[in-house]
């Protein structure tokens, strides 16, 4: 944006966990800002940061004041995934972290960090990932659930799993990525684990925008949010996000077109759609209601 207001770089406080959080944008209070908040272990996913983004991300999923979320980490990097330092049981405050079998232990970790993915797609606002120095196992895992991703140069996104015994598909690598990057890579990536450097990344479609220095990129995501996505009306962007992540899996065009002939009619019917329109014959910038 040209002209950037004075209170842009600032975020006000929301809400805090732990090891989480949420902030509001200064000059544009429908932004919000998620920051994984472990910098003195990298962002690493320890059992309470996940008990913290779960209830982030339920908090959010009823926040419709909220229109855009970005993502960032807290430190020298976004994530290094799981935290290897913890017990892979899990706390014991819960009844599962009990159970004898460790198998049936582990299910319900394992289940707990999946469902972080599943929540990212699902809530209303669209996620935008901002990107700083590496992005390991779970922390690639968000940024592929998200729907647009920034990135500094010199930025690293490993699929890390396998290079530690287990498989290399986790956390959704292997729905996400093959509709990202098409099969090949994809196999490429999951089967060795290696670095994808930001710079391939960016070539190859996975990050959006690719920015030189790591300070510069919770600035880009927050303008691109600011410019391009409050600039739309409030409905019609919830539901181009639900219509994105249903029609993924939709088993032809005729159901994606029904799925969106649904969410047209549903949208038209807002006073959004009488500014919109008028906006566009009077060649001005459409104001629409927060709500």
């Amino acid at each position: 944006m040209s002209d950037l207001p004075e209170n842009f770089d600032r975020w006000d406080d929301w809400q805090d966990w732990e090891t989480i959080r949420l902030s509001k944008n200064g000059a544009y209070p429908e932004i919000g800002l998620i920051t994984l908040n472990r910098p003195d272990n990298l962002n690493a996913i320890g059992d309470a940061m996940m008990d913290d983004l779960h209830a982030c991300l339920d908090l959010l999923d009823q926040a419709y004041d909220c229109r855009v979320i970005v993502l960032n980490g807290a430190g020298r990097l976004f994530c290094a995934g799981a935290d290897l330092t913890t017990n892979p049981a899990g706390d014991q405050k819960y009844d599962w972290a009990r159970f004898p079998d460790r198998v049936k232990v582990f299910w319900q970790l394992q289940q707990k960090l999946s469902k972080v993915m599943v929540k990212l797609r699902r809530i209303p606002q669209p996620v935008i990932a901002a990107i700083h120095r590496a992005a390991v196992g779970g922390g690639m895992a968000m940024a592929n659930a998200s729907d647009i991703v920034v990135a500094s140069k010199g930025t690293k996104f490993i699929n890390a799993f396998i290079k530690i015994g287990v498989s290399g598909a986790d956390c959704g690598s292997s729905y996400f990525l093959p509709r990202i990057l098409g099969l090949h890579r994809s196999a490429e990536l999951l089967y060795s684990g290696r670095d994808l450097p930001a710079e391939q990344a960016y070539e190859w479609g996975y990050v959006n925008f690719l920015v030189d220095n790591d300070e510069e990129v919770l600035g880009r995501a927050t303008e691109f949010a600011a410019e391009h996505m409050l600039t739309k009306s409030p409905m019609g962007l919830r539901l181009t996000k639900e219509a994105l992540s249903t029609n993924m899996d939709a088993p032809g065009m005729e159901a994606a077109l029904l799925f969106e002939d649904r969410n047209q009619t549903v949208c038209a019917q807002t006073e959004d759609v009488y500014e919109g329109v008028a906006a566009f014959f009077e060649k001005r910038k459409a104001k629409y209601n927060p709500r």
